[in-house]
């Protein structure tokens, strides 16, 4: 035990080093410098950081040279307050943080008595001047009023400047900077959220639980140097004193539809996404009053759909599947030769004798149709299925401040989902498709401390799990 104290001891102090300078909460800071009237740093003031929606309130010291520095704020309003006795109290008006931002507030300070107050009002500074990261935040507002498909938000971030798509059949989710696009990462509050298989998104939280996220393409800190692309953070929201609450369901029909230029008949089409969010203070009547002091964020989003879907494919005729190719052609018009494998000579008539026919191959052919579609078409075929895709989207938030100065966090996300694509692994018909039953969950929690105006304290613990059951429609089973 003797031996083992120096060793936690030393332990302990690089957690909390490391902590205060590579924080992955996705967070925000504010740093600044007080002075007086003519110019000189003042120490020992007291800096104030209030969010009016919570009440909650962080504090810090000026330091020798005037400096202050309160990290671990949520991206949210709040107001400033500075006081030092034999000074005008110092008020700054609501301003807004964002996820991953690094705001500069500098105070000036006037004589006069603490009673007295100084109401600033100028709008905060937009230029970023404390780190060298590039990249373009999204806002609620744009997730909630963007038009998005199939509502994921990770789509908004192609509004950031060198986000492209991925390349057919690429991994990961996009390109930043000509970079691969399995070379991005996510980060759900703070938490990795990157999927080891192909370096997408492992959990993909409901829109509507989504406060803001920042798509950083370069110049940001070794804490996220573990791509060569970019990094998507993204933040959940959190409860405030206000019990709020929300429903909602997009709806979309075939019976609104028009049939497609190609397709024979209409395709099937119903789509129902629904869901809730409840937010507000824990309050247990008669046992526990969480206002001011403890919050929750509960959100819940389900889909239910079945699709159509139609391709032009190429299927053997009914006299190539007895073995007669006669005037088959390539795709450039071109009569082709059938070449017996064992004499190396082209068949007779280019018709191959029916007991040179594999019996494995006879039985596949039963699945195989008749063309459907005549012409001078390179396709015969117009392949329809109906695809199914599900998903039950939860999570739950909780934010409780053990004090001024510590604050505990955690959440639990939990999405199973089931879909069948008829047409899916390159099938050229729908009995070939593929089904992909899964489950998303991420948990975290998360202890942060202010332990002076120069030290902080992150500790955090996550587990996540991704499973894929991928197996032929007609199997039943996860093969």
């Amino acid at each position: 035990m003797k031996r083992g104290a120096p060793v936690l001891g030393i332990l302990v102090t690089f957690l909390i080093l490391a902590s205060s300078a590579f924080a992955q909460t996705p967070t925000a800071s504010v740093v600044g410098r007080v002075t007086d009237a003519s110019g000189a740093v003042l120490p020992g003031v007291t800096v104030i950081i209030t969010n009016p929606d919570t009440n909650r309130s962080t504090e810090a010291v000026t330091n020798g040279d005037g400096d202050y520095t309160i990290l671990f704020l949520n991206p949210a309003r709040y107001v400033l307050e500075a006081n030092l006795a034999g000074f005008r109290t110092y008020k700054r008006s609501v301003f807004t943080l964002e996820v991953e931002q690094t705001m500069r507030l500098d105070v000036r300070m006037e004589l006069g008595e603490l009673t007295e107050t100084v109401n600033v009002t100028e709008a905060a500074p937009m230029l970023n001047t404390e780190t060298s990261v590039r990249g373009d935040v999204t806002t609620k507002a744009e997730i909630t009023e963007l038009p998005l498909a199939d509502r994921s938000f990770a789509n908004l971030a192609f509004l950031t400047g060198s986000v492209t798509p991925k390349t057919d059949g690429a991994d990961g989710a996009f390109a930043v900077n000509g970079a691969r696009a399995d070379n991005a990462g996510f980060l759900l509050d703070g938490m990795n959220n990157t999927q080891r298989r192909n370096t997408n998104a492992l959990m993909n939280p409901s829109v509507e639980g989504v406060q803001e996220f920042k798509m950083m393409t370069s110049g940001f800190s070794a804490e996220y140097g573990r791509y060569a692309g970019g990094m998507l953070s993204v933040v959940t929201k959190s409860g405030t004193n206000k019990l709020r609450g929300s429903a909602f369901e997009f709806v979309r029909d075939d019976a609104l539809d028009a049939k497609g230029y190609f397709e024979p008949e209409k395709s099937d089409l119903s789509r129902h996404q629904f869901g809730a969010t409840a937010g507000g203070p824990l309050v247990i009547p008669g046992l526990y009053d969480g206002r001011n002091r403890t919050f929750f964020m509960a959100t819940w989003e389900s889909l239910r759909s079945t699709a159509g879907q139609t391709q032009l494919q190429l299927v053997p005729t009914p006299a190539m599947l007895k073995g007669d190719f006669t005037g088959a052609k390539n795709a450039a018009g071109q009569p082709i030769s059938i070449i017996d494998p064992l004499t190396k000579q082209p068949f007779p008539n280019n018709q191959i004798p029916a007991n040179r026919l594999n019996p494995v191959a006879l039985n596949l052919v039963e699945f195989y149709p008749a063309p459907n579609l005549s012409g001078d078409s390179l396709y015969n075929y117009v392949a329809q299925g109906t695809g199914e895709d599900s998903y039950d989207n939860f999570s739950i938030k909780v934010d409780h401040a053990l004090g001024a100065t510590d604050r505990l966090s955690g959440s639990f996300f939990y999405r199973p989902s089931d879909s069948c694509d008829p047409l899916g692994n390159k099938g050229q018909l729908p009995y070939f498709g593929t089904c992909n039953p899964t489950v998303q969950l991420l948990t975290y929690a998360k202890y942060l401390k202010t332990i002076s105006s120069s030290m902080f304290l992150e500790a955090s613990v996550n587990f996540s799990r991704r499973t894929n059951n991928e197996h032929w429609p007609e199997s039943g089973t996860k093969d």
